[in-house]
């Protein structure tokens, strides 16, 4: 994973530099240079007389891996190059050409070859349209069915580039690794691509590739975050925070909320609390404070959170109300978000606010928002997180696998952090209390958000089993902990 942050290009950004690389550089030249990327990352993974076998499709990804072929050819590796179909792309025919040339043979049916060490996806990239089918669904069920190192070369067959949901029913081709050229695309962050994609390796190929509005985010983005504190302060250098939720029977979100807080540097924090037997101390975050008066939402805090375990009732209501006429950073979260999209008035207060306004909707609440149903989210998730911004104003956090980050400019963030063990009861929470802890320590709106998803992502790293929402908040001070140490460092 890289930890620096990455430029992602639509298809249309993508066609227009690769038109004007051809016209740079002759029109083969990117092929080429792909397949000879390709080629440095299988010799690493095979041994001396172990084969290699090369799925390649009709368009210029078919001609990618037959250049990767090639490439393998001349350097006396054993391998194999197969071709459910006949090459369409001009280019592609081109590299089957030269591949004849040099004594090369096609197979049809990946069946009837040879065990591999390593098998490469080249039938379709970046510009399938159509589910697979015939010939080639085979080549991707073999392909699935290997026991080897799998290679995608550019996305993984099968799976839209743009939303990383696969393209029909039935699912593509399952690498260990994909290897994107010129710039990484959003599906391979996205809802199924993460495990589609398997490790995600970019190979720019000598192009220097212009910036867009959509990228992967990195370190580079929350630096100041990541910067050792001063030795000069005291808690109220680091903000107080009010966390406002926890109605009865749903104490611990606001809990959660109030200890990730704690645990990732605010100055202090205070909840307040709607359940009906609020315990006088919380055992195991003593430092933590309780309001006691009649409008907290008016004190001298710096920044709110509201909505981990508010409920649904009149006061959450009237309280949420107050939160959005506030002048406070505010975090929305949780139940406050469903009370907002089931009331008008308060979508208007949302899109009024002038304070720094951060809204982390799952694709359910994200849903109730854009009144739609939740495929209308999951589709799309980088447009429905885009929408959602322009709608409310406020930065959108849309979480699930890839959170999207959106500003209602347009510019938006995939995370590349996280996985499985994030889906725990109370995981959205403990982002909430991180987000409005960074806020509390007046950290920029966009960076706060940008650093807390990061880091909530990056703690659950390894982890296989046994996570809960508070090993989370543990951890995610862990590796803030880390962060901090290496800036020093540098």
């Amino acid at each position: 994973m890289s930890l620096t942050s990455l430029t992602i290009l639509n298809d249309d950004e993508l066609k227009l530099l690769e038109h004007r690389m051809s016209n740079l550089l002759g029109d083969d030249v990117l092929m080429r240079r792909a397949g000879e990327a390709a080629v440095a990352w299988i010799r690493g993974e095979i041994n001396e007389g172990e084969r290699v076998t090369v799925l390649a499709g009709p368009g210029n990804n078919g001609g990618d891996a037959v250049c990767a072929a090639l490439a393998l050819r001349r350097e006396g590796v054993a391998v194999e190059l197969v071709m459910p179909g006949p090459a369409k792309s001009d280019l592609c025919r081109r590299m089957v050409e030269e591949w004849r040339a040099a004594g090369g043979t096609i197979s049809e049916d990946p069946y009837m070859t040879e065990p591999a060490a390593v098998v490469v996806d080249g039938l379709f990239g970046t510009g399938q349209e159509k589910p697979v089918s015939g010939a080639y669904l085979d080549a991707v069920l073999w392909f699935n069915e290997r026991r080897a190192k799998k290679l995608s070369l550019d996305v993984p067959t099968g799976l839209n580039p743009a939303t990383g949901n696969w393209i029909g029913t039935i699912p593509g081709c399952r690498a260990d690794a994909t290897m994107a050229f010129l710039a990484v695309k959003a599906g391979l962050y996205l809802n199924e691509g993460p495990d589609a994609a398997g490790e995600v390796i970019l190979r720019e190929l000598d192009v220097s590739v212009p910036l867009s509005s959509l990228s992967v985010t990195g370190l580079d983005e929350f630096r100041y975050v990541r910067q050792e504190r001063a030795r000069f302060s005291h808690k109220g250098t680091f903000g107080k925070l009010l966390v406002t939720g926890g109605d009865t029977g749903r104490l611990g979100a606001a809990f959660l909320a109030s200890r990730a807080a704690l645990r990732l540097g605010a100055g202090s924090v205070t909840l307040e609390a709607f359940a009906e037997n609020v315990p006088a101390v919380d055992p195991i975050s003593p430092e933590l404070m309780f309001a006691t008066g009649a409008h907290p939402v008016d004190g001298d805090f710096t920044a709110t959170v509201i909505g981990p375990g508010l409920g649904q009732t009149e006061r959450a209501r009237a309280r949420v109300e107050a939160a959005l006429k506030s002048e406070k950073p505010l975090v929305i979260d949780a139940d406050a978000l469903n009370l907002i999209a089931a009331n008008m008035p308060l979508q208007d207060l949302l899109l009024a606010r002038r304070a720094a306004t951060v809204i982390t909707p799952h694709e359910g609440e994200a849903a109730r928002l854009l009144r739609r149903p939740v495929e209308g989210v999951t589709v799309d998730r980088v447009a429905a997180a885009r929408e959602l911004a322009v709608q409310s104003g406020a930065i959108v956090v849309l979480k699930g696998t890839g959170t999207v980050t959106a500003l209602r400019s347009g510019r938006a963030w995939v995370n590349p952090t996280g996985n499985a063990m994030l889906a725990t009861a109370g995981s959205g929470d403990v982002l909430a209390g991180m987000i409005g802890a960074f806020l509390a320590q007046k950290f920029d709106a966009v960076e706060s958000a940008l650093a807390a998803v990061w880091i909530h992502g990056q703690s659950v790293d390894g982890c296989l089993a046994n996570v809960t929402a508070s090993d989370i908040l543990e951890m995610s001070a862990e590796t803030l902990e880390v962060l901090r140490a290496r800036s020093a460092a540098e």
